[in-house]
């Protein structure tokens, strides 16, 4: 059984909002968003929610790990927290692909270093043309 947004709100112990909610159910569908594509999106069925309320949200969301954030070519993008992966920006179409990838090798030589890894995020960039398909 899966776990709803709201469970997911309570268990890290923050307040239901509607706003929280609906930024969480949008996230929980997959992929990849920058923040004014989640306004966007929002705005379809609640026209009065602003861009900073989604931002606020957002950084909420962020901050106790429900959601990763990622740069690339100078754009936030948000996606559910998952196990650490490859996000594959595709140059031909901006897409952006999940590869999941054991980075364990990287994780453990940050632990070697002293440094205590809570999250990792790798970006890369490729002509995706030439990748496997799967």
């Amino acid at each position: 059984m899966e776990i709803t947004p709201v469970e997911i709100l309570r268990k890290k112990g923050l307040k239901v909002t509607p706003q929280r909610l609906a930024v969480l159910s949008l996230l929980s569908k997959g992929g990849h968003y920058s923040g004014e594509q989640i306004f966007e999106e929002l705005k379809k069925n609640e026209p009065s929610i602003s861009l900073s309320t989604v931002y606020n949200a957002l950084e909420v969301l962020e901050k106790s790990g429900i959601i990763n954030s990622f740069e690339a070519n100078g754009i936030t993008w948000y996606e559910m927290r998952r196990q650490p992966h490859v996000n594959v920006i595709c140059e031909e179409n901006n897409e952006i692909i999940d590869v999941d990838i054991s980075l364990e090798e990287i994780i453990d030589q940050l632990k070697k270093k002293g440094i205590n890894v809570i999250n990792l995020s790798v970006v890369a960039y490729a002509e995706c043309s030439k990748l496997e398909s799967k």
